[in-house]
């Protein structure tokens, strides 16, 4: 029969894949098992730590808020929560209580799921997602691109399209960039405002004139109300748009007829 209590239980905690930490009555750290020791080695520089084992004598209270704190005090368990700390670790916390064999409280274990890589990968897939869904769209003019603007604007989607744009019109030697707002029914707040005409401010140094279209009551009202200069030629459609863009680089539309 396998004997349980003939195993050390430090190596069995070692050989479990998972960040433990396990903290006496006053949430003092007594034990961090070798995946933590990994774990920890990354986060200790910046509490100016360099050696794990020294978070030892640590208190638990360093990785929490003070609204963590008031719940390990209150005995809510097992209590689980997400983290951040530094602005670059992310992780899924769990703490417990720990009795002894008399069923006395005698400290608490603390399981630490490091997501940060997690993390990161889902903001890079957010990025991706808005430059996809901010498309730089080729037109029958060379020197002329289309961006169709759709959905609710942020200072993070328009800050991703101005590095998209400027980037492409850099590479491309574009002159004209039409900007689509026909799928923008939301009002256009101050905020929103200023980083659009940072993109556009960019792009006149580069030489390069934006030109509005599709601008739809809602925003065009909000502009107004909170007095937001537009110093760009806007038209109602694109079609109007492309037009001024023809007149501007001598193009002009023939109809041939057979």
């Amino acid at each position: 029969m396998f004997n349980f209590s003939a195993i050390n239980t430090h190596q069995l905690l070692n050989k479990i894949n998972e960040n433990i930490l396990i903290a006496n009555e006053d949430y003092e750290i007594v034990f961090i098992n070798d995946s933590a020791m990994k774990l920890l080695a990354q986060i200790g520089p910046y509490v100016g730590i360099n050696d794990p084992a020294e978070f030892i004598g640590r208190n638990l209270g360093e990785f929490h808020g003070s609204r963590q704190q008031n719940i390990l005090a209150g005995g809510n368990f097992p209590h689980s929560a997400s983290i951040t700390l530094f602005n670059k670790f992310s992780a899924e916390i769990m703490v417990d209580r720990l009795t002894n064999n008399e069923g006395i409280e005698s400290g608490f274990i603390l399981t630490w799921k490091d997501v940060t890589e997690f993390e990161e990968t889902l903001e890079e897939n957010r990025k991706q997602l808005h430059i996809l869904d901010m498309p730089v769209i080729p037109l029958s003019v060379d020197s002329a691109v289309l961006v169709p603007v759709m959905g609710k604007l942020t200072e993070e989607r328009l800050e991703l399209l101005g590095e998209k744009i400027l980037s492409h019109s850099a590479q491309q030697g574009n002159q004209y960039v039409i900007f689509d707002f026909t799928g923008v029914s939301d009002e256009l707040d101050a905020p929103i405002a200023f980083r659009l005409q940072q993109v556009i401010n960019a792009l006149k140094l580069m030489g390069v004139q934006s030109i509005y279209v599709g601008i739809r009551p809602e925003m065009a009202k909000s502009i107004v109300l909170n007095g937001l200069l537009v110093d760009v030629p806007t038209f109602n459609t694109f079609v109007h748009g492309i037009r001024y863009v023809w007149k501007e680089t001598g193009f002009q539309l023939v109809n041939i007829s057979e």
